[in-house]
């Protein structure tokens, strides 16, 4: 397990000088979460799930598996009587999709994202779901053609979070719900990361209220959920890899590195919102 964890680096940005201009963001994303989203001990740390995020970290909450559940259980509560379709944008592995077949049957159920390897995965994940290849920002569906749009994590890649946003209140219906989590990073490491150039920043939970508004969206409802989130989040996966380094599973150099890497991801992010918005 050495060897694979020693490669598996928590994602992070390229210095801007060494990133390719003309190479898709898209491109740039999945390199990084389909090396780390399979890689042994990151699917040992979120206890072979296929989740793949934050949580949400409630008093007495143990482990990953059970604080990613209790984030959808969250971001779900937003969503009034849970009826009709539901799109799950940039869906990772299909943990979050395989989640709604709790309350949606899988002929309402879609699933989306930009890695092919992925989607394979999400078919194992969520079978009888739709999952197809497809950009959040870009979304190749007709006007009003789901009920409720959930999105956990993901926004802060989009090319835009605005095209995004504008996106998915078009092909709400009328009244539909739009549910998500997402991180709000510093200026400094939303300059490097993609896309870059500050193109995603978001400066707060008001502005995201207000971007939200401009979008179409009628209202927003925002939690700052830093704390139970990315915080809280970051001292458990600490505690593991100081576990897996004194089992031998990691050696001292991959856990300061990792560690340090966590902590100066989670260190930026300075506000993580669950946002519910409708369309009016």
């Amino acid at each position: 397990m050495d060897e694979t964890s020693k490669a598996a680096a928590p994602p992070r940005p390229a210095a801007a000088s060494a990133r390719p201009a003309a190479r898709p963001v898209a491109d740039q994303i999945n390199q990084v979460y389909d090396q780390v989203m399979y890689d042994d001990l990151y699917r040992e740390y979120w206890g072979h799930s296929d989740f793949v995020n934050f949580g949400y970290w409630e008093p007495g909450t143990r482990e990953p598996k059970e604080a990613c559940e209790a984030l959808m259980e969250k971001l779900l509560a937003f969503i009034p009587g849970k009826k009709g379709t539901i799109l799950d944008a940039a869906c990772g592995k299909g943990a979050t999709t395989r989640h709604l077949l709790k309350y949606y049957p899988p002929e309402a159920v879609t699933g989306i994202n930009i890695s092919e390897k992925q989607l394979e995965t999400c078919k194992d994940n969520a079978p009888g779901c739709r999952f197809l290849l497809m950009n959040a920002a870009d979304l190749k569906f007709d006007d009003a053609s789901f009920d409720n749009i959930i999105c956990v994590e993901a926004a802060f890649h989009f090319d835009t979070r605005e095209k995004f946003l504008r996106e998915a209140c078009r092909v709400l219906k009328p009244g539909g719900s739009l549910v998500l989590s997402d991180s709000l990073f510093t200026r400094w490491w939303e300059r490097i990361k993609p896309p870059g150039r500050l193109l995603n920043y978001v400066e707060d939970p008001a502005a995201y209220r207000a971007l939200c508004q401009a979008a179409g969206f009628q209202d927003a409802e925002i939690i700052d959920a830093r704390e139970e989130c990315a915080v809280r989040f970051l001292r458990n996966c600490n505690r593991f890899l100081r576990a897996r380094h004194l089992a031998g599973a990691i050696d001292r150099e991959t856990l300061t590195k990792m560690s340090a890497r966590m902590s100066l991801y989670v260190m930026n992010i300075r506000h993580y919102p669950l946002v519910a918005a409708r369309k009016g």
